[in-house]
């Protein structure tokens, strides 16, 4: 393109613009740049600036510009005759410029200025950012007026020469919300490269040098030889600017910013918006006097803390910092429409010269004081990075700590329940519907199903309230955190309901769940009623649709020993199968034998006898005692483990007891185990009892013996007696003294809850009672009983075995006696052997009273140790009952 019709362009470029401050042959000289005064980025944002807004399609031809000078390393000047030449200039009617609309003020609607520079209360929804101490009788301002005004001051410097502006040269960039400032570029050094800077928000001062042409660059009038009232009222006029983020030439912004990740505070300026750590300085013209300038630094704050909070509302705005965030940046936002209004009705005071810089800082103290608490209070919000939950904690920390400064506290107060508004709203779908909808993971009750699907195998109704929904306490916040399990349980009562298929509607009529700092009953209350109908609906559905009443008799009539006539016929019908050893035990065997029982017996009339089955444990009571202990009182699979081949069958021999959802909530697999451990302890002890009573008919027929074969057994019937007491004494205290008289409680217990949780309680404290009374929690004692036993059922198993032997030589000597008279060497044989075998039989006797004896005594010793611990009257009486005769007292004394 020639030389001639380039100007021409760039002639009707600036012509559509309507700039007067610039000619077509000045923007012809700077693309030219015949001194190389400019460089290539200089040059390329001129023409971003003043070309490209004014061609058809300019973004892509602007495109193609910086593509033929950055890659294809062609000359700025001809790039841009090659990119005009091709090009059609259009009349940019509305420029980014003149789309600006001021935000100063722009809310209320009728402003007047009274006793008080304030805003009236009906005309913004927050409180009242401050308020003032001034006594003028003033004329009502029409908002107008003032809205364009400050519009006329606040043009960029393509329209820097308008009238109202009092100071023509200064840059501002307070830019409509629908617009951005000009992008511009930052060069450290020749040798970096070029960063492209991010668009600069609507309220940010102007840090770094705009695209300002030198022959457009103009120093500040000097105010040196201007009247004192007439230097004030210019340092006024650009005070008031500097307040909302508008630059001047008298009071220069300078940025300061903190890095995150070095020790270095100067970093790129195209970086500080990632930063959490910025504040804003101000450099006063040379030309300031001294007492002006200590004024201007108490004022000048204001502008700092400004500066801060439409930092922080506009980087809360992003999707990532969550709800809670975004509810106080709108807050935020209305309170700076406040301060707008504030500084709008104080430049209508300057306007009429009724304002000077003592008046203005009188007038601003208040709000400068307001302004640092809440920039204090965000400050440690972005400092900590803290989302959600967190900052609700911080803000109603930060209640307590002003509650000296009354306007200050309901500013923040006014906040807190802003920022809440969205957390609230989580939480009354929680405890109201038993929903979770919280995008952004702020709510401190998580759902783990949404993380790691749970596959629906027998297990998953257990993980489902154990595992499904848990509380992070990091994000409980401070007012909630009393109410943190309720709120917990009330979502998971409505979710299990779910889960069943019923379908359950609180009323949440009147029921406005907000927080508030001076009634925190409201919420509370509010919370503790959902609470209770949540758990009502639970019960509800458990007691009356699942019968849970039934399932725990069943349980009690099997596990505890209630259904007497079962329990001997089917301990009879599996008693040979049980004494082999547990790795040649049948379970098929067993489950048909307790099937057949349950038909013979009145357990036939129980509707729940189809729950139960038959169970062998791989491990003795000890071992699954110490699981249940070291569990911590979490449920969960038992580990699986070889079958210990020394066990026989009895001694590993259980019940089990299979329920559907929800009954497992009660009858889980933790609390099945301690049901279990009762039920292997007094099914063994059965087992022990029934040997010492076929040991009791052997009596009858040691009667049939001579004297001399009777008087034998005497002692050892005497032994057998003896453990048959320990044996039913140990048997009555755990049924009907420790089991019976919990249960009953138990059964009241149940009859009263007023909740759900009342009845896992009470459940729970029911069989910990069970297991502490009857001392199953004690290896100690547990391991005397065991032996004890083991010794009963030694002692029993060498009885029958004499007796065998007995009967046989009792027929011997009859048949000697009667067909084999003549033969005098036989009976001689006869009696030599019975009196071998009479003095082995003695001597055994006497090795199983020895040890029976031991074994008493150290049980009796450690029971005695446990009633003193825990001062019961049930040990002692326990204690007398197997030391009926004072048997054991001189031992018992001996050994203590």
């Amino acid at each position: 393109m020639s030389e001639s019709k380039l100007k021409r362009k760039f002639e009707d470029i600036v012509a559509k613009s309507g700039n007067t401050k610039i000619t077509g042959d000045q923007l012809y000289l700077v693309f030219k740049n015949p001194s190389n005064k400019y460089t290539t980025e200089k040059i390329i944002q001129i023409a971003k600036t003043y070309v490209k807004p004014y061609l058809l399609d300019g973004d892509k031809l602007f495109q193609q510009y910086e593509t033929n000078i950055k890659k294809q390393q062609m000359n700025p000047f001809d790039a841009m005759s090659f990119m005009l030449s091709n090009a059609t200039v259009v009349k940019h009617t509305i420029s980014q410029h003149q789309q600006q609309k001021p935000q100063i003020a722009s809310k209320p609607t009728n402003i007047n200025i009274d006793s008080k520079i304030t805003i009236r209360s009906d005309t913004i929804e927050s409180p009242i950012l401050c308020s003032t101490r001034m006594d003028l009788n003033t004329p009502e301002i029409i908002v107008s007026e003032i809205k364009e005004k400050l519009a006329q001051a606040t043009q960029q410097s393509n329209h820097q020469t308008s009238r109202s502006t009092s100071n023509p040269y200064i840059r501002q960039s307070l830019n409509s919300s629908s617009t951005l400032i000009q992008t511009r570029k930052f060069v450290s050094s020749t040798s970096l490269p070029t960063v492209n800077m991010n668009p600069i928000p609507t309220w940010t001062f102007s840090f770094s040098d705009e695209v300002i042409l030198p022959f457009q660059m103009k120093m500040p009038k000097p105010i040196v030889g201007l009247p004192a009232s007439s230097q004030e009222r210019q340092i006024i006029q650009e005070l008031l600017y500097t307040l909302i983020g508008i630059n001047g030439s008298l009071i220069i912004p300078k940025l300061k910013i903190a890095s995150n990740d070095s020790k270095d505070e100067h970093t790129f300026v195209n970086n500080w918006l990632e930063s959490r750590c910025i504040a804003v300085e101000f450099d006063l013209n040379e030309q300031i006097t001294d007492s002006i300038k200590d004024i201007l630094k108490d004022i000048l704050p204001l502008a700092n803390y400004y500066f801060k909070l439409q930092y922080f509302i506009e980087s809360s705005r992003t999707p990532e910092s969550g709800q809670v965030l975004q509810a106080l940046s709108a807050a935020l936002s209305k309170l700076i429409d406040d301060y707008y209004g504030s500084i709008a009705q104080l430049e209508s005071i300057h306007l009429r010269g009724e304002l000077n810089l003592h008046k203005l800082l009188f007038y601003l103290r208040p709000i400068i004081t307001t302004m640092e608490t809440i920039t204090r209070t965000c400050g440690k919000l972005q400092e900590q990075n803290l989302r959600g939950g967190n900052v609700l904690t911080n803000l109603h920390d930060s209640i307590s700590l002003f509650s000296g400064d009354k306007n200050s506290q309901q500013i923040l107060i006014h906040l807190t329940q802003k920022a809440a508004e969205p957390y609230m709203e989580i939480l009354r779908q929680w405890i109201f519907n038993g929903i979770i909808q919280d995008p952004r993971g702020e709510f401190f009750v998580e759902d783990s199903e949404n993380k790691q699907p749970m596959d629906k195998n027998e297990n998953y109704f257990n993980e489902f309230w154990e595992k499904r929904y848990i509380i992070l306490p990091d994000k409980i916040p401070r007012f909630l955190d009393k109410q943190s399990d309720m709120i917990l349980r009330t979502g998971k009562y409505l979710n299990i309901v779910r889960e069943c298929g019923k379908r359950v509607i609180f009323n949440q009529r009147g029921a406005d769940l907000k927080f508030s700092h001076t009634d925190e009953n409201n919420y509370m209350n509010l919370i503790t009623d959902a609470y209770s109908f949540a758990s009502k609906a639970l019960m509800e559905l458990i007691l009356k649709d699942n019968d849970l009443m039934g399932h725990l008799l069943s349980v009690k009539r099997y596990f505890l020993l209630q259904q007497g006539d079962f329990i001997v016929q089917f301990m009879e019908a599996c008693e040979h199968e049980l004494m082999k050893s547990v790795d040649k035990v049948i379970p098929m065997r067993l489950e048909n034998l307790l099937e057949l029982t349950l038909r013979l017996s009145s357990a036939k009339y129980d509707k729940y006898q189809d729950n139960l089955s038959t169970f062998l444990m791989p491990f003795d009571i000890f071992t699954q005692m110490s699981k249940i202990i070291n569990s911590n009182n979490t449920s969960g699979p038992i580990d699986e483990v070889d079958f210990d081949s020394n066990l026989t069958g009895i001694e590993c021999f259980s019940f089990d007891y299979k329920t559907a959802w929800p009954i497992t909530i009660i009858l889980n697999q933790l609390t099945i185990s301690k049901y279990q451990i009762i039920f292997r302890q007094l099914f063994y002890l059965k087992h022990v009892e029934n040997f010492l009573c076929r040991v009791w008919i052997a009596n009858n027929n040691a009667k049939k013996f001579d004297h001399g074969t009777s008087e034998q057994y005497r002692a050892a019937f005497t032994l057998r007696q003896r453990m048959m007491n320990a044996v039913q004494n140990l048997e009555y205290y755990m049924m009907i003294e420790v089991i019976e008289p919990v249960w009953h409680v138990f059964m009241q217990q149940i009859s009263k809850a007023k909740n759900f949780d009342d009845i896992l309680t009470y459940h729970e404290d029911f069989l910990d009672k069970c297991l502490r009374n009857c001392m199953l929690k004690e290896p100690d004692v547990l391991r005397c009983i065991m032996r004890m036993c083991s010794h009963c059922i030694g002692f029993c198993q060498f009885i029958e075995e004499a007796q065998r032997h007995f009967i046989d030589a009792e027929l011997s000597s009859m048949l000697s006696k009667s067909y084999i008279s003549d033969d005098s060497s036989l009976p001689c044989n006869y009696d030599q052997k019975e009196n071998v075998s009479t003095e082995t039989f003695s001597e055994k006797v006497n090795h199983y009273d020895t040890n029976f004896t031991q074994q008493t005594v150290a049980l009796l010793n450690k029971i005695h140790e446990i009633a003193e611990k825990n001062h019961s009257e049930k040990y002692i009486s326990l204690i007398h009952r197997i030391n009926f005769n004072h048997f054991y007292s001189d031992k018992l004394n001996t050994n203590q």
